[in-house]
């Protein structure tokens, strides 16, 4: 069977060209006798067929890089089903209005059927990914070890394989997840870092990073949200290894070289991640010393711990922001007196930042990125809660932190299905453990997952509101919001009760849409 894509007319005259249509074929994970953490309505417990296979990798019907078939033919066999997902980009500028159409479909023995497709299209432009921060890991050598090897590979000492074939598959990942609002930092920019001396020659630096920065680098043309710097408050290692003033002395250099460039607005510190109690004066030392090289460092400086009454005096003083794991947000987890929805207008009020991050760590309530769900909902609804609760950026750990035995499988090396994977690795050679993509898929570049589309549409519902909220309306938008998202969880070591408005939140796509079409025509009504 093969399907492909016609254009869309509004009949007046406009289009959404055929061009701007993906087609993908839904691939199918097994998660029969797997025990990891799922989502909220995991398989094959809930599985209407009672079996324990859902679909996640999305392969494209059409080679991006190659331009022939890739995922199709395919076949489907009786009392089966075999679902297919289109990706629509509207560009900038497309006139309102419900574009329809039709998808091909030709089967063997000459049948042929169009199925009808209609797009309703909001007149009015999104903001780009810069109107919310990501930062999410990608993990550049485990993408080059699976599609091309490397070359030279010594125990821990192995690293990214810089040859123009590493760099172009590379540079897809990139692409792929920048086209979905997610910033995976610059992989082909090496910082001027010489042990402990003060940095001198910029130059190699600045030619690396400025097409990030810039957004030359992306065929979108949209600048990267954040970069990374060589500081890392706490962590023991690298700087955090020089003396005081020499600390403060590469402090000030970077500030007034990324200050010159007119950079220095995206920096963020990495401070030790997830530290322990006896790491929080250490992070608030090297901290101090940050901005004895210049006080500005304070509000980059971002931590993965969530502030409590017991260390705010610490750490108010050393982080700018707090990125915090879902269940580590309020006491909705019976982990103490950490600060919630009632505390953070104290932080907020000191210029504190509020960010979340996710790591599959979540059981329910909690919506998670979770692999084995079949409500695809649950990225997107993390995303309108972390708008609700005034966060201003996301950190996810990894999005292609493969199974060395299996890229496609469950991914449950740390218990929970698929985290760290929103990609997949598009080949089959199996460099690495004999074992890449599934026979038939040979793409020389990422597979999108079905979440990561659903953590798109998040990041763009989350743009959307700031942008209503930035017009005054954020009144407005919030009890829509409200219609769907009461709090991210809310258990305790004795269950999960219901909060008092009866919900956690709702997984309703029709009600969800109509909220977006609602935000839409406020803002267009809004002077």
């Amino acid at each position: 069977m093969k399907v492909s894509a016609g254009d869309l007319s509004d009949g007046a005259g406009h289009a959404l060209k055929a061009a701007e249509l993906t087609l993908f074929r839904e691939a199918f994970i097994d998660f029969t006798g797997v025990s990891a953490h799922g989502g909220n309505v995991p398989v094959p417990a809930n599985s209407p067929s009672a079996d324990g296979k859902l679909p996640d990798a999305l392969v494209p019907l059409i080679d991006p890089y190659g331009g022939a078939d890739a995922g199709q033919p395919f076949d489907v066999l009786p009392d089966t089903n075999q679902p297919l997902f289109l990706d629509v980009h509207v560009p900038k500028g497309t006139p309102a209005g419900t574009y329809t159409g039709a998808l091909h479909v030709t089967a063997m023995g000459g049948l042929a059927l169009d199925v009808p497709v209609s797009v309703s299209v909001l007149g009015l432009d999104l903001p780009d990914m810069r109107a919310v921060t990501t930062h999410f890991k990608l993990s550049e050598n485990d993408l080059i070890q699976y599609h091309h090897g490397i070359s030279a590979c010594s125990g821990s000492d192995c690293w990214l394989d810089w040859n123009p074939q590493s760099r172009a598959v590379v540079k897809r990942y990139e692409e792929l997840a920048h086209a979905h609002r997610i910033d995976v930092g610059q992989s082909f920019v090496t910082e001027p870092v010489d042990a402990c001396k003060v940095p001198t020659d910029w130059s190699t630096y600045d030619a690396a990073l400025a097409p990030y920065l810039d957004g030359s680098y992306f065929k979108d043309g949209v600048p990267s949200t954040r970069l990374t710097v060589p500081f890392s408050p706490g962590a023991g290692y690298g700087l955090d290894t020089c003396s005081q003033a020499e600390y403060t002395a590469i402090a000030k250099a970077w500030a007034v070289h990324l200050k010159a460039k007119g950079w220095f607005d995206r920096t963020v510190v990495y401070a030790a991640d997830e530290p322990d109690t006896a790491t929080l004066p250490k992070i608030a030392l090297n901290s101090s010393w940050l901005q004895a090289g210049d006080p500005d460092w304070l509000a980059h400086v971002m931590d993965t711990t969530a502030p409590t009454p017991a260390n705010v005096s610490t750490l108010n003083p050393a982080l700018g922001i707090y990125c915090v794991a879902l269940a580590w947000y309020d006491t909705w987890n019976d982990h103490g007196a950490i600060y919630g929805r009632k505390d953070w207008p104290s932080l907020f009020s000191q210029g504190k930042k509020l960010w979340f991050y996710e790591s599959n760590a979540q059981d329910a309530p909690y919506v998670t990125f979770a692999s084995n769900t079949l409500d695809g909902l649950e990225p997107t609804l993390m995303m309108w809660g972390s708008w609700y609760e005034r966060a201003s950026g996301f950190l996810y750990w990894d999005v292609a932190a493969w199974d060395t035995k299996d890229p496609w499988g469950p991914a449950i090396a740390f218990d929970k299905t698929g985290d760290g994977v929103l990609l997949y690795p598009g080949n089959h050679d199996g460099l690495l453990a004999g074992k890449g993509s599934p026979a038939g898929v040979a793409i020389d570049g990422p597979i999108p997952s079905y979440r990561l589309k659903m953590v798109r549409q998040g990041l763009q519902d989350w743009a959307l509101f700031s942008l209503a909220e930035s017009k005054g309306l954020g009144t407005t938008v919030r009890a829509e919001v409200a219609k769907i998202y009461s709090q991210l969880g809310g258990c305790t070591y004795a269950g999960c009760p219901q909060p008092a408005g009866g919900f956690f939140w709702k997984s309703d796509e029709a009600a969800m849409a109509t909220i977006r079409k609602t935000v839409v025509q406020a803002i267009l009504a809004a002077p």
